[in-house]
């Protein structure tokens, strides 16, 4: 079964976040969430739902598979 290391998740979607120029909230505004929703990914306290995966990839230009692998393909 694939675990998902939410500290490399975060500092994955972090990385992401700043390339695009992106402050948490203003990715968080994209998203229609809060910015502590977005502090949690990026300290690997916990990580988007399912339903959010869709459009976290696309607001920062990666795939869903891109995401959960924590890496560019």
């Amino acid at each position: 079964m694939y675990q998902l290391d939410k500290k490399e998740f975060g500092a994955f979607v972090a990385s992401l976040r700043k390339e695009k120029g992106y402050t948490q909230k203003e990715l968080a505004a994209r998203l229609c969430l809060s910015d502590k929703a977005v502090s949690k990914w990026e300290t690997g306290v916990s990580i988007p739902d399912t339903p959010m995966l869709v459009p976290l990839a696309q607001a920062l230009d990666v795939t869903v598979t891109e995401l959960l692998l924590c890496r560019r393909q």
